[in-house]
């Protein structure tokens, strides 16, 4: 399997090498050109004496060398462990001398801050600029002196080591194997009819399941690829403006985003499809967008650990049952089973009751993984999610889903997005706490009203005991909160 996916993007890289590939900052790229740039990187790699299944440690930007870069080594089957170039150096160093790499491949503008602790590791060293700028080793990282432990990831094993979204805490790195990138082609968006797409803009890191996945697939189906260095809707304004795709993968808050920032229906109206996925959606945003711009959006839930989308929404399930299965995410993608057990003590629970999703999905792995979501599945197969289990708060001994809390902050006409959390309470346990970013438009809203919209939905235990207005809501590279840097807003007001 990993042979042949392999094998589906080298077919890409040869019969389409004047074909567009890659659009960053306007301008195309071809395969030819994204070959030649991978084919380098493997050329500086074997000139500093990096053997073949040392893990290479590659501080990843969505730029359109750092693609080639990936693509490269997915050919060249190369090892890979990606870093954040976001995290302060400090951590980056500790990141490198923890995975000891063999090489180190960054940006130009990153090595200054991460060259030393590359040297003390005896690592290589790998500069990218722009595509028309060969990659170098730098000197005096010339020649890498890491012997690769038995313990070292191998291309069998994990090609690619990708990080979680970093939310709850530090990102993770979770072991993707190469094989398992196969599912990324069946994941990524379509046309609407199952055929090629002619252009997919691409809003996601490239060091995360979402990026990794579509541009994978746009290796190896020939899809040429719209590369933006992060998400704005300037950008993805223009982009729309170039290229008219007729369908889009896009985030909550992408969607929150253009719809906050009005932009027009003609923007979007070769659109004829959104599918999208990284977190809950809003069935009241869903409604509010889909009703502005005409366009059906078709969600998912995806899990890094398969490799992208597990459950999904089609347009053959939206014509059957139509909006009776409002704020649903659909139904298991063929080959997925689906379960939801008791937290406690696993036992198998009956459709409508809520519990922990547990997946078998035998293209990737032979037995049933737990996960942290909680998900409710109905008596005809569709799964409606609830929330994340580790994120719950007790207060009291009541159990508080902060998913319920933001929800109901978001109906608010003056708030464009919000984020719950639970701090430390000597008397309660914990009790949630909330930041709020207001819509651009919006007239200033005091803490207690949003405090009484809340209350007059929710029960008492889930309003909120502090509300801040924040100018923005701390974001990970996939633009989604990051639950840790909004609960070190609050640390200061944690009772001990």
């Amino acid at each position: 399997m990993a042979a042949e996916f392999i094998d589906r993007i080298m077919t890409t890289l040869s019969e389409r090498a004047d074909g567009r590939a890659i659009e960053y900052g306007g301008v195309w790229s071809t395969w030819r050109d994204v070959r030649s740039y991978g084919d380098g990187i493997e050329a500086a790699l074997e000139k500093a004496g990096c053997v073949q299944g040392g893990r290479v440690a590659f501080v990843i930007r969505n730029r359109v060398a750092h693609a080639a870069t990936l693509i490269g080594l997915l050919v060249h089957r190369r090892a890979v462990s990606f870093i954040y170039p976001f995290a302060p150096p400090a951590a980056i160093a500790d990141q490198l001398r923890d995975l000891k790499p063999v090489a180190v491949i960054a940006d130009v503008q990153d090595w200054p801050h991460i060259r030393d602790a590359a040297a003390e590791i005896g690592s290589a060293g790998i500069a990218l600029a722009g595509i028309d700028t060969a990659p170098d080793l730098l000197d005096g990282l010339d020649r890498s002196s890491v012997v690769p432990s038995s313990s070292s990831p191998r291309f069998e094993d994990a090609a690619i080591e990708v990080l979680s979204s970093g939310t709850t805490g530090a990102p993770k790195r979770i072991p993707m194997p190469v094989q398992v990138l196969d599912r990324a082609v069946s994941s990524a968006p379509q046309a609407e009819d199952g055929g090629e797409l002619p252009v997919q803009i691409n809003i996601w890191p490239l060091s995360g399941v979402g990026g990794i996945c579509l541009l994978a697939a746009s290796a190896a189906t020939g899809t040429p690829l719209v590369q933006m260095e992060r998400f704005t809707v300037e950008e993805f304004v223009s982009a729309m403006k170039r290229h008219r795709p007729p369908m889009l993968g896009m985030s909550p808050t992408a969607l929150n985003m253009i719809m906050n920032a009005d932009v027009p229906p003609e923007i979007l109206s070769s659109v004829a499809a959104i599918s999208g996925g990284s977190a809950h959606l809003e069935p009241d945003l869903q409604d509010r967008f889909e009703e502005k711009y005409g366009i059906p959006i078709y969600w998912a839930l995806g899990a890094t650990e398969f490799c992208g989308t597990i459950i999904r929404w089609t347009p053959a399930m939206r014509r059957e049952v139509g909006d009776s299965k409002r704020g649903s995410v659909g139904l298991p993608m063929p080959g997925v089973s689906l379960r939801a057990v008791d937290p406690d003590s696993g036992r198998v629970l009956p459709p409508g009751e809520a519990g922990l999703m547990e997946v078998l999905c035998p293209q990737v792995r032979d037995d049933w993984v737990r996960t942290t979501d909680l998900v409710t599945i109905d008596a005809d197969g569709y799964v409606f999610h609830r929330g994340r289990h580790d994120g719950a708060i007790v207060r009291g001994g009541f159990k508080i889903l902060p998913e319920r809390v933001v929800e109901v902050l978001r109906t608010h006409p003056s708030v464009a997005d919000a984020s719950v959390v639970g701090i430390p309470d000597a008397r309660l346990g914990a009790v949630p706490v909330a930041a709020v970013e207001l819509k651009s438009a919006a007239s200033s809203v005091e803490p207690s009203e949003l405090a009484a919209h809340v209350r007059a939905t929710l029960p008492p235990t889930y309003v909120p005991t502090i509300i801040r207005i924040v100018d923005a809501l701390p974001r990970t590279p996939s633009l989604k909160v990051s639950l840790r840097e909004v609960r070190s807003m609050f640390d200061e007001t944690a009772v001990g």
